[in-house]
């Protein structure tokens, strides 16, 4: 592990904490990395150490509504322009014209939609578990999950108002054991009922340590997860909102992986639009495609050493030198 620096940016009108290693120099070349839920920036301490050892600024702040960054209260404000409206501004409060992306989870889809939006600020991607999902003109995010599994699915369980406050009724460590390791899939994955009413005791795997766990629930604790819970209610807003890039393709040079034992990975048709072209046609840069023998969802963490050099393989191919942003005073 590397040292981490953490300090609080000011961008898009809240306050970011950023967990930052290697070096300081704004023209080192920067790798943005960007968690998913129920995570935080903590998910990428391996890569940040093994990438920062090689000469990259490391950059990874909580989202919006997570740890140490502001949480509005309002759902509505969680859409996709949120997000990589904090993300573009805070590259902006950090001088930092062009970066690598890394994400994985719902921050692969925050990512996807970076490049879609802002791609002359990404200089490639890396992302982990989530692959593009283009818009559907004729069919909402939530109607098809509903169809798909029910309403018990947490997607659609995460759109009740206060489901939030049913993990306050969880001891947090067992929910994050639990939420790290599970393999299940469709309907039965991250049932807040099963879940609580799982009584066995977790046996934590070699990848993740009790210190993992507790750093976890203990920011949990304080901050809730209302936050990461608004990302998913506003699935059929962003999809509305994202009328104008219906068919528009994600124009940065890519590299998706994913673990074969991945929930996201099962879902209905994903294998087919990953392998057969799909994928491709929506992301014409994609320059590779990696499964993962026996990974789970947690990928970064479950495999770190394999995804950093993957990361690492990718990236160096790629001219290192970073302009700084100049940003005019009026």
């Amino acid at each position: 592990m590397a040292a981490v620096r953490h300090r609080q940016v000011e961008a898009n009108g809240i306050s970011m904490h950023v967990a930052e290693a290697g070096p300081e120099d704004a023209s080192a070349p920067a790798v943005l990395f960007v968690h998913g839920f129920p995570e935080l920036w903590y998910s990428w301490r391996h890569q940040m150490g093994y990438l920062a050892a090689r000469g990259y600024r490391c950059v990874a702040p909580d989202l919006r509504g997570y740890g140490g960054t502001t949480a509005p209260p309002e759902a509505s404000s969680y859409t996709a322009f949120h997000i990589v409206g904090d993300l573009v501004a805070l590259l902006d409060a950090l001088r930092l014209q062009q970066v690598f992306v890394v994400g994985h989870d719902w921050g692969a889809i925050v990512s996807w939609n970076l490049c879609l939006l802002r791609p002359d600020r990404v200089r490639a991607l890396v992302n982990l578990s989530v692959a593009f999902m283009p818009r559907r003109p004729g069919v909402k995010p939530l109607e098809y999950f509903r169809a798909a599994y029910g309403d018990e699915y947490y997607v659609c369980r995460f759109q009740e108002p206060g489901v939030e406050a049913e993990f306050t009724t969880f001891d947090l460590k067992s929910f994050f054991k639990l939420a790290l390791t599970v393999r299940t899939v469709g309907s039965s994955s991250m049932n807040l009922r099963k879940m609580r009413a799982y009584k066995k005791e977790i046996e934590l795997p070699s990848w993740l340590s009790e210190e993992d766990v507790s750093y976890l629930a203990s920011v949990y604790a304080k901050t809730g997860f209302a936050g990461g819970i608004n990302y998913y209610r506003c699935l059929d807003l962003n999809w509305e909102l994202m009328a104008p890039w219906t068919g528009a393709k994600v124009q940065v040079p890519t590299k998706f992986i994913v673990g074969d034992g991945d929930l996201s990975y099962h879902l209905p048709g994903v294998k087919s639009y990953v392998h057969k072209g799909g994928l491709k046609r929506d992301v014409p840069m994609l320059e590779e495609v990696v499964v993962i023998k026996g990974a789970g969802h947690f990928i970064q963490q479950e495999r770190a050493q394999e995804i950093s050099e993957h990361i690492y393989d990718y990236i160096k191919k790629f001219e290192t030198g970073v302009s700084t942003l100049q940003v005019s005073k009026l």
